[in-house]
């Protein structure tokens, strides 16, 4: 089914968020990166707190604090003083320059600044500056995070030695926007014990999980540069999400490292794709744990499929999880797909069986809900499903009034497992209440 897109003059209650966020969200999964806004203050201190209540972690980053004279006068000084007090304060090893709408729309040229920042100031020679452009007026913040992982790459790769591994079979996985730690954790287990060295970029999962237990003021423990260099050197590329592609691009482009596109990981099928996939590249055995996850997870599903009999939901989520938990839910659960609404054209979402698809905001989503039985969106949603009276499953960007959202599975046959009992759990509460009326 066709994408509509809705053009009016206003976003109502919006649900795309900037490429500006999600491109922090990117370079704040590496070790030792900090994440540089150029623009005004504002536009730092918004993603700072959004992402604040989401991770409810420490999310550092910095802003070049353009301000009005500046941004008629048009200079480097502001750029050039901003990368030297982020690097004589903090000692990043990367720095992640992400511009926004204004700067943008001023006309930066931000790889000449970087030079002329190199000219002027050559002791910091060994700071790697990775310049992506994320303005506001364009795209969203999925595809804000893909431009930022490619980047990252072109930068690495043009200035790093690239490296192999070692004797194992070395796979570069570039994790969507959408993967939790949970999910991360689940994918790093299932490549080791395939004998796989897999290396995780973005590494969300190490540095925003939890697991840094003081104060930090530059992200720690994600994917370190040593490894991004070696990136370079891998057997094969695993991207998840169509946001990824890009960066996979970068690496085949580069490195003549070949890629595999997973559209979605999320269900039995997709689940069953991977590991069919990895036992032919490995020819090893599927792990007795996996084989225990899918036993149970096809159980559960089982047990549930009276539960969705006749029921229908809606989506509102980013482009990636709103493709992945669509196809998982009307496919596999035979749950009915009334609306789905996104924030780009960009995906596979002609391949859903939905009423509506619809690249929009959240008033959109409260006009498509007059058949739907429960919605699945971000926290944002809350209010829109109080007056509809319709239960919320909270996923996607922002969760910020529920605790351990970071810490589930939506991937995997364990993801599969959980969602099905946890949207059959939403649906034999809403049979009880019917026949209570009743």
């Amino acid at each position: 089914m066709m994408v509509k897109v809705i053009d009016k003059p206003l976003s109502v209650n919006p649900l795309k968020k900037s490429q500006v966020l999600g491109a922090v969200t990117a370079f704040l999964g590496i070790d030792s990166c900090m994440p540089l806004v150029h623009g005004s203050q504002g536009c730092m201190a918004f993603t700072k707190n959004f992402l604040t209540q989401h991770f409810r972690e420490v999310t550092p980053m910095q802003s070049t604090a353009v301000f009005d004279i500046a941004t008629i006068l048009g200079d480097d000084s502001n750029l050039h003083d901003g990368i030297k007090n982020v690097i004589e304060k903090q000692s990043p090893k990367i720095i992640g320059l992400v511009t926004t709408g204004m700067t943008e729309t001023r006309g930066d040229d931000t790889k000449a600044t970087i030079l002329r920042f190199r000219e002027k100031y050559p002791e910091y020679g060994d700071v790697v500056i990775v310049p992506v452009s994320t303005p506001d007026f364009k795209g969203d913040a999925e595809t804000g995070y893909g431009e930022a992982v490619a980047a990252l790459l072109e930068t690495a790769l043009s200035c790093l030695n690239v490296k192999k591994y070692n004797t194992k079979k070395q796979v570069n996985i570039l994790s969507g926007m959408h993967s939790t730690a949970a999910d991360i954790d689940w994918l790093k287990r299932l490549m080791a014990d395939f004998n796989i060295e897999a290396f995780v970029l973005p590494d969300l999962a190490s540095s925003m999980g939890g697991q840094v237990t003081r104060y930090y003021g530059l992200p720690e423990e994600g994917a370190p540069l040593e490894r991004i260099a070696k990136a370079g050197g891998a057997d094969f590329t695993i991207a998840i999400g169509s946001c990824m592609e890009r960066a996979a691009d970068v690496l085949l482009e580069k490195c003549s490292i070949p890629y595999k596109k997973f559209d979605t990981l999320t269900g039995v099928k997709a689940t069953d794709e991977l590991i069919s996939w990895l036992i032919d590249y490995t020819g090893e055995p599927v792990p007795e744990w996996v084989q225990i996850e899918r036993k149970r997870a096809v159980d559960a599903m089982l047990d549930a499929h009276f539960s969705f009999g006749g029921k229908s939901c809606s989506i509102a989520a980013e482009p990636s999880l709103a493709y992945s938990l669509g196809r998982f839910i009307s496919e596999e659960l035979g749950v009915k797909l009334q609306s789905v609404v996104t924030t780009a054209k960009e995906g596979n979402f002609e391949k859903l069986n939905a009423e509506h698809i619809i690249c929009g905001d959240m008033e959109d989503l409260e006009e498509h809900l007059s058949d739907s039985d429960f919605v699945l969106s971000n926290s944002n949603a809350l209010n829109i499903c109080k007056r509809k009276g319709l239960p919320l499953y909270k996923v996607g960007y922002p969760i910020k009034d529920m605790l351990g959202h970071f810490h589930r599975n939506f991937i995997g046959y364990i993801g599969a497992m959980n969602l099905t009992f946890d949207l059959g759990n939403i649906c034999l509460e809403l049979d009880i209440e019917e026949s209570h009326r009743i």
